[in-house]
């Protein structure tokens, strides 16, 4: 009885091994054949996987060549020790330490050391050099067991990439940067983000297998795919030129004690853009570029607006260069609220030349209220169809919209058109005034601010980019030939407001600015300005400075603050080109040389 009962638990012990058996081979079976891909899989997820192969960014230049940002990369070499055949490294070693020792300056016997305890301990990253430049990286893949590449050398290159500026704190807010936010959206400002579809390039795909102490190794496989780097991108600035600006510019914004400041050169007749430098006051009393105040500051112009104003009084042939305008002993009252001509009592009775050269408040608001004031719609259309209500359309971020009040708005009352007349009410970026008045330089063909070159990507494909016309004639031949006499008297007439930055050498014209800011407030400021171009008989560059709130003990006044600048800048620049210099300022005033100007140029 005891042995069939001692049988059965044994026939029951060995039926339930037998079936644990059966239910091992099956699941090895089912995990083997049957879901082999699918484990195989996450296995592989866990040791292999494709990452992002970031191409080199393309160079920013200056019109010359100059660099102005770069990515430069350097690369970090390790050894697989584990994967390197027995046979290479034994025939090798002792040359590979040879190279690296006399590369690194160390001693051979230790480079070597170092290698064997770590083939000793099967390491799979083992660093051989750090920070290497690409020209060193081409020599070291040269050396012993390194030349045999990944798979059969074990050699690994980690490629660390950074962008630098050559030029430090000049054109910083120009030039610009980008970086890529959390969510995977490029951000940025100047040049570096506005071309920044050219510099970044195209991604590419790379596999890499998991080794020793979380490190990736790359594979050489079909599925690895290059980046392609991005393009190079050559900007108009001139390097020469920005400099010049940008010393200039900071010296006065410092002399006067100015909150910031902005300055911008433009070339006439393409609109390149030269040359643009800002610069704000730190809590500290420091100035560096804090924002691009000349792309997206957008204030009250005040005076420089008024040669806007003269266009339509030309135009619609309300008044002429000879007819007297009343300055009502220098001050107006419109419900309540004065205009006031700087100098006290005004200056009686004065026609639009003298307006204008005396930038007198009361008599260009007297004159285009007395002719549109019952048709306001005709003087704003006019300025709608120079163009100056619409932004520019430039690539660098931040240019505001332009602000002009209309009839139509219901905010449009009987100051809107008075203040208009000289620059209140209304709101430009001093860019969007440089290029009003460079038209004027420009025959009345109103360019778009041009920042960009050409584009030349790996392949030595070349873009360059042709200036772009906003409006093709701004004016009347006759009223051009008016106002650019106006300018030019700004400067050179006894009664211009800026002779004081008449030139010996060449002509100068433009218009000077003194436009109140914060008037609503018991602490009245400034905002100085000069706008115009140089040479005037044949312009050659426009460039408009602008210095926000200069400390009023100092002086505020357009013509002392600004003006100067402008002066400074044209000379220095101007001196570039001899063939302007060598005649005096009477012989370009009396037009006797244009054609030997012209020639000698030829």
């Amino acid at each position: 009885m005891m042995e069939n009962n001692f049988l059965i638990r044994l026939y029951v012990i060995g039926f339930l091994l037998l079936m644990f058996s059966l239910g091992i081979f099956y699941k090895l079976f089912q995990i083997q054949f049957i879901e082999g891909d699918k484990y195989r899989k996450i296995a592989e997820d866990k040791t292999i996987k494709n990452f992002i192969a970031k191409p080199v960014r393309g160079n920013l230049y200056s019109t010359d060549g100059s660099i102005l940002a770069t990515t430069i990369s350097k690369y970090d070499i390790f050894i697989d020790t584990k994967i390197i055949s027995d046979k290479i490294f034994q025939t090798e070693l002792s040359s590979l330490c040879e190279k690296i020792s006399h590369m690194k300056k160390t001693k051979t016997v230790d480079e070597c050391l170092r290698i064997k305890k770590g083939r000793e301990k099967n390491n799979r990253y083992l660093n051989i050099f750090r920070n290497i430049d690409l020209k060193s990286l081409e020599i070291i893949k040269s050396f012993p067991i390194l030349k045999h590449g990944t798979i059969k050398g074990g050699l690994i290159i980690e490629n660390k990439v950074t962008r630098e500026y050559p030029f430090g704190k000049i054109a910083e807010r120009t030039v610009g940067y980008e970086r890529i936010d959390e969510n995977g959206n490029f951000r940025g400002v100047g040049l570096e983000h506005a071309y920044g579809n050219f510099l970044r390039g195209k991604n590419g795909l790379v596999t890499k297998r998991k080794i020793s102490n979380g490190q990736w190794k790359i594979l050489d496989n079909d599925l690895n795919k290059n980046p392609i780097n991005g393009s190079n991108v050559y900007s108009t600035i001139d390097v020469e030129i920005q400099d010049i600006v940008h010393d200039n510019l900071l010296e006065q914004t410092i002399n006067f004690e100015a909150d910031h400041s902005s300055a911008i050169v433009m070339e006439v007749s393409t609109g390149k853009i030269k040359a643009i430098s800002n610069f704000a006051r730190t809590s500290e009393g420091k100035y560096y570029e804090k924002l691009n105040y000349a792309v997206g500051e957008s204030l009250e112009p005040g005076s420089t607006f008024k040669l806007m104003s003269i266009i339509s009084l030309l135009e619609d042939n309300a008044i002429d260069t000879i007819q007297k305008i009343d300055t009502k002993n220098g001050k107006l009252n419109f419900y309540g609220y004065n205009v006031k001509d700087s100098k006290e009592g005004g200056y009686g009775e004065i026609n639009l030349m003298d307006i204008f050269r005396l930038s007198s408040n009361t008599g260009i608001v007297s004159a285009i209220n007395e002719f549109y004031k019952n048709q306001p719609r005709k003087f704003v259309d006019r300025i709608s169809n120079i163009g100056l209500d619409k932004e520019l359309g430039i690539e660098i971020k931040g240019e505001p919209k332009p602000i002009f009040p209309h009839p139509d708005d219901k905010n449009w009352n009987g100051l809107s058109l008075p203040w208009m007349a000289y620059g209140y009410g209304i709101s430009l970026t001093p860019l969007q005034i440089l290029t009003f008045y460079n038209s004027i330089a420009n025959n009345g063909e109103m360019l778009k601010p041009k920042f960009l070159e050409r584009v030349t990507n790996s392949v030595e494909n070349d873009y360059r980019f042709k200036k772009e016309i906003i409006n093709s004639s701004i004016c009347s031949n006759k009223t051009l030939k008016i106002i650019n006499k106006m300018l030019y008297d700004v400067v050179h007439h006894p009664n211009g407001t800026a002779n004081n930055i008449k030139s010996k050498y060449f002509g100068i014209s433009g218009k000077t600015g003194t436009a109140q800011i914060d008037y609503n407030t018991d602490s009245i400021n400034y905002n100085s300005s000069f706008v115009g171009f140089f040479p005037s008989d044949k312009p050659k560059y426009s460039c408009i400075i602008t210095i926000n709130k200069p400390n009023k003990k100092l002086g505020y006044y357009g013509s002392i603050v600004a003006g100067p600048v402008f002066k400074n800048i044209a000379e220095k620049i101007m001196s570039k080109y001899p063939n302007y210099l060598e005649f005096s300022m009477e012989e370009i005033e009396r037009g006797l040389i244009s054609n030997k100007i012209t020639s000698t140029n030829q």
